[in-house]
């Protein structure tokens, strides 16, 4: 579930209205996402303070009434079994499992490509996109390698239409990764990379915070790319940048 999906199914999900499912798959979202919670609270909030602020209270008998019709509604529904009390309480065992095990286990994939977004998202809005500006990869080959414990592989033109803009060190996870930023018509992109040690990242793509993520591996490196261009760029990219990686044609 991505964000759009999410604020859609909020109202929905506030009412008590989602199937088990859909219930199950905000959940984790609203888990991972800081801005899909904050706006699930704002939305809960204003139901609070609309609720407790409003002029009208309905009669005991039109409620008692209402009960009743939605009680016989209920009764007759073809799986009112599952609005059964024991329903309900499987489905929060089952639910207060899953969440459970997602903070014991999260995705580790998908953590550290939410992080890579939030570096990718802070450098445009604090307008700090290099630490070392040069079209040279061989100049930032050098200055990443003075900073970094391994060599990253720089292509100064992994595919047409991008440009190289420069590169800085970031930390994901609490691992230094290197940064490499590049220009494209429609948008920044910004390409993380680290050794693999023990983890590596299956190729993938996500759609996080309205980002497009790519990630891959290879013997050298770990690869987060990131960028708000659509799927058909992004796959340009990756498929030439892997080309120039694996020939050695890193300029």
């Amino acid at each position: 579930m991505n964000c759009e999906e999410a604020n859609r199914s909020l109202d929905a999900y506030l009412d008590r209205e989602l199937d088990l499912l859909r219930n199950l798959e905000l959940e984790q979202h609203l888990n991972f996402c800081p801005s899909c919670q904050s706006l699930a609270q704002e939305r809960a909030e204003f139901r609070s303070f609309f609720a407790g602020s409003a002029p009208y209270q309905a009669p005991p008998q039109l409620k008692a009434k209402v009960l009743a019709v939605v009680r016989r509604e209920q009764a007759n529904h073809p799986f009112a079994f599952l609005r059964q009390p024991w329903v309900y309480a499987a489905a929060v065992v089952v639910l207060s499992l899953f969440l459970a095990l997602n903070i014991l286990f999260p995705d580790a994939e998908r953590e550290l490509s939410r992080q890579a977004v939030l570096r990718h998202s802070h450098s445009l809005s604090a307008d700090h996109l290099v630490d070392v500006a040069s079209s040279n990869p061989q100049a930032i080959k050098s200055w990443m390698t003075a900073k970094l414990d391994f060599t990253p592989p720089v292509v100064g033109f992994p595919a047409s239409g991008y440009s190289l803009l420069g590169g800085r060190v970031d930390v994901i996870q609490n691992r230094s990764v290197a940064t490499l930023v590049y220009k494209h018509d429609q948008g920044i992109v910004t390409l993380f990379c680290w050794p693999p040690k023990r983890e590596h990242l299956s190729k993938g793509d996500h759609l996080i915070e309205e980002y497009h993520v790519s990630t891959w591996s290879n013997a050298e490196c770990n690869y987060i790319l990131v960028s708000k261009l659509s799927d058909g760029d992004m796959d340009d990219f990756v498929d030439s940048f892997r080309v120039h990686v694996q020939s050695g044609a890193y300029f």
